[in-house]
């Protein structure tokens, strides 16, 4: 059985490097921002930057088609009996991970 202290640990650290790469990440592509578009290449690598266009809702629209669409599924579901809503609902298990301090440990102490 493998030790359960080790597996957290493993896993935690996992998690606070995937945190810490993410960020890195973001300041290399803030480094590499003022590129045009084009292919660059390293010795060991070869980096290709395009710039495409694409049309999103400003937050004003996205935020009136959020409502919308929420008024929309309301107004649908009110005209469905409970007993179909019932025969047509699953239990879906959802599993999330999350890591934390251990009990009675305050890293601001």
């Amino acid at each position: 059985m493998t030790n359960l202290n080790t597996l957290i640990d493993q896993y935690a650290a996992v998690k606070a490097a995937q945190g810490k790469l993410e960020l890195e990440k973001k300041m290399l592509e803030k480094a590499l921002a003022d590129l045009p578009a084009g292919h660059y290449e390293s010795e060991n690598y070869r980096l290709s930057i395009s710039n495409a266009l694409s049309q999103v809702p400003d937050e004003e629209l996205a935020a009136e088609q959020k409502l919308v669409a929420a008024n929309a599924i309301e107004a649908y579901r009110a005209t469905l009996s409970r007993q179909y809503i019932t025969a047509h609902t699953i239990d879906k298990s959802v599993r999330s991970h999350r890591i934390g301090l251990p009990t009675g440990k305050n890293l601001a102490a």
